[in-house]
């Protein structure tokens, strides 16, 4: 049995890197393995380095940084799967990606407002002012930070449709 478990792991492992909470969770939704087995299994595949939390950690975080979450709301995502992550983790990976997130922030805001006009009347400007901010909030950032990247954005639009007159 001991081998039969320790193939299902490698098997999962070749497809996609796990944390050892969401392993064991996998584990036990099979139901054909004993806690003991599991344990066990775990102790080898770690002494490995097959399964290791701190690579595990930072994918976690470039995968959410790169979808434009904010440094709060992974760190929440990440407490469901239990990781526990250290504070120049983040830095780090800002580093390997190069931005940080402001950048962050505008790069969601081009993407909201890419193939949108802003629209001159200011009851359809606040409209969708209201909606990018909504959706920067959903990703975790600040009401502040939010607020001025976006009032930069729209001020600019402002400005190239003054000059067009």
């Amino acid at each position: 049995m001991q081998s039969k478990i320790y193939s299902y792991c490698i098997y999962l492992l070749s497809k996609q890197d796990y944390s050892e909470f969401k392993m064991r969770q996998k584990l036990r939704q099979k139901r054909d393995f004993l806690p003991h087995e599991i344990d066990e299994t775990i102790a080898s595949l770690k002494a490995k380095g097959y399964l290791r939390e701190d690579a595990y950690r930072r994918l976690f975080i470039r995968k959410w940084m790169q979808k434009g979450e904010s440094e709060q709301k992974i760190r929440q995502r990440g407490a469901m799967e239990k990781l526990q992550f250290e504070p120049e983790e983040f830095s780090t990976v800002e580093e390997e990606l190069g931005f940080n997130e402001d950048d962050s922030i505008e790069k969601l805001v081009e993407k909201k407002l890419r193939s949108k006009e802003i629209p001159s009347d200011s009851k359809e400007r606040g409209k969708l002012r209201d909606k990018v901010l909504r959706f920067l909030i959903s990703k975790g950032h600040g009401y502040d930070e939010a607020k001025k990247a976006l009032s930069k954005r729209f001020n600019s639009a402002s400005a190239a449709d003054s000059e067009l007159f």
